[in-house]
């Protein structure tokens, strides 16, 4: 890509940021700044006293985050930033900026040979991401734990680059920094399967005894945590949705992120999914998801318009059916077949991301971004994600430009139809 219009670009993204910052403009529609009340809250608490962890069901009488506390408790700390809301909020959108600057060197670390520009741009995509945004304006804990979450991968990295040096080391970082990520949000904790295979991959027995022994130690805390406050471990439950609806929910907010690097990049990989075709075992692997799809989308439900993701949203609100939505969910499901396929630890990240956020509660966009695309770049086979750094600059940015200005003109009340549906946001909860 040409530099000068590599500049054009990061500008134009780095504007978008510093404007909603500026402007205090909440792209998430008012999610991430009623999130701030309850955020702010608890740090103050914090503040004045730990031992309010030690009350039993804290999070439902006082109206806390339902999640692990290890955000509000490192930010209780600092006197400065726990007695006044303006020095947190620009504090942390300050310490957020260095969340990309983290992702390239995971990247840089992991494909030294891929060309820089290339690294630099997909790093600065993430600048562009509503819901990153969104995050970082409003002091969400969010991106916290993805700090901590690229961190263990950072490790988990190095071990794949050489694992005979100082691998217990190694292995200790990975999950102190993936116990961290779960103790500021829980979910984080569905990639210690995945960090299982990978470290039973990488090592010998005798390391992986002691990634378990460390996992089972470091959970410790969190079981005591989870028997004061159960919500912890439970998490919020509800009806709005099911075990089979939220896999298709979760399918079609991913299909937001695979498909821009499929489509940039498309002759090829039309080209390679044709070659799967004629591989028997693949293509007897891709009928049973199919069978499995289709028994998904029987007695579908996912109740009210809050949540869903972007394409639930077009058709139910737009369309006012299912079919455009169930049609996206399953391109999306070829997707993950294809990007998920290469190894045994990849099919299990791709089936805990899309089976976990299960608890019939509102699914949210803002839980997989930019989570699937650190995933990507990071995690799945290392010969395969190379392959996507053959993307087409100009079709991401575009693409990423047009998904911010949909969440920017959502936001400012644009798609009169869809918000009259929703609540107002104090009528969520």
């Amino acid at each position: 890509m040409n530099n000068k219009l590599q500049y054009v670009y990061t500008f134009i993204i780095l504007f978008s940021l510093i404007f909603s910052f500026l402007f205090k403009i909440d792209i998430s529609n008012g999610g991430a700044a009623r999130d701030l009340y309850y955020h702010w809250n608890y740090i103050v608490a914090l503040g004045d006293s730990l031992n309010i962890l030690k009350q039993t069901d804290l999070h439902v009488h006082n109206n806390y985050p339902h999640h692990y506390p290890l955000h509000h408790i490192i930010f209780s700390r600092f006197n400065f930033l726990a007695n006044n809301l303006d020095n947190y909020l620009n504090f942390y959108f300050v310490f957020s900026l260095f969340l990309p600057v983290l992702f390239y060197y995971c990247i840089d670390n992991r494909f030294p040979e891929i060309d820089f520009s290339k690294k630099i741009f997909i790093s600065t995509i993430i600048y562009f991401l509503p819901n990153y945004q969104a995050s970082s304006i409003w002091g969400n804990s969010h991106i916290t734990s993805l700090f901590f979450f690229l961190g263990s991968l950072y490790f988990l990295i190095n071990l794949e680059k050489n694992n005979q040096v100082k691998v217990n080391l190694k292995i200790f970082l990975i999950v102190f920094f993936m116990a961290c990520a779960a103790y500021t949000r829980q979910y984080y904790v569905i990639f210690f399967p995945y960090l299982f295979i990978s470290i039973l991959r990488l090592t010998k027995f005798k390391n992986l005894i002691f990634f378990c022994f460390l996992s089972i130690l470091l959970s410790i805390p969190g079981i005591l945590l989870a028997v004061k406050h159960p919500i912890l471990f439970f998490g919020l439950q509800a009806n709005v949705t099911d075990f089979k609806s939220s896999i298709l929910i979760v399918l079609s907010i991913i299909f937001v992120y695979l498909s821009p690097f499929f489509i940039s990049n498309f002759k090829n990989n039309f080209l390679e999914i044709i070659q799967l075709f004629k591989n028997k075992n693949l293509l007897l692997s891709l009928f049973f998801a199919v069978i499995i799809f289709f028994y998904l989308i029987l007695s579908f439900t996912y109740k009210g318009y809050v949540g869903g993701g972007l394409y639930f949203k077009i058709s139910k609100v737009l369309i006012e059916n299912n079919i455009f939505f169930f049609i996206i969910a399953f391109l999306s499901l070829l997707l993950c077949f294809y990007y998920f396929k290469e190894r045994l630890e990849d099919i299990i990240l791709i089936i805990i991301i899309s089976s976990s956020f299960s608890s019939g509660w509102m699914i949210f966009q803002k839980y997989f971004e930019p989570m699937i695309i650190i995933c990507i770049f990071l995690l799945i086979k290392k010969n395969f994600a190379k392959k996507i750094f053959n993307f087409n600059s100009h079709i991401l940015f575009f693409y990423f430009f047009a998904y911010w200005s949909i969440y920017y003109l959502y936001s400012a009340q644009f798609f009169k139809k869809i918000n009259l549906l929703l609540p107002p946001i104090g009528q969520l909860f």
